[in-house]
């Protein structure tokens, strides 16, 4: 009986400490201003593909804007294609910047390419709904 007492105490133990730990709540990531955010992308695109100081300014115009309406978007929960579109004016503008060998480099980053195909992908299949 003892025995069955505790067993049932360390389980009610247990769950409750179990509970509370769970349902504290992980930090969240500091969300970084719309200028912090395009001045890391700028300073990653032109140490990764060599701009000029004109470019470098061009390119920090095109992503204030980008970032400033991606922002605006997420924050009236914008439909995804709202934001395909975003990022396909960005890529315009972006390519009217840079070279062709620098535009070649920029499309081959690794983060820059999955977010292209998930892109495709998800364009390919609203086309494919709309077309049955």
């Amino acid at each position: 009986m003892r025995t069955t007492i505790y067993k049932t105490l360390l389980i009610a133990f247990t769950s409750a400490f179990a509970a509370s730990a769970s349902s504290q709540e992980a930090p969240q990531r500091e969300q970084q201003t719309v200028e912090a955010m395009a001045a890391d992308q700028t300073e990653s695109m032109s140490s990764r593909l060599a701009l000029t100081p004109e470019q470098t300014e061009r390119i920090m115009a095109i992503n204030l804007d980008f970032f400033a309406k991606k922002k605006e978007a997420k924050d009236r929960l914008a439909p995804e294609a709202e934001f395909i579109l975003l990022y396909q004016k960005r890529n315009d503008a972006v390519e009217s910047v840079l070279t062709t060998a620098q535009f070649t480099t920029w499309k081959k980053d690794p983060l820059e390419e999955k977010r292209r195909e998930r892109q495709e992908r998800e364009s390919n299949s609203k086309n494919e709904s709309k077309n049955k």
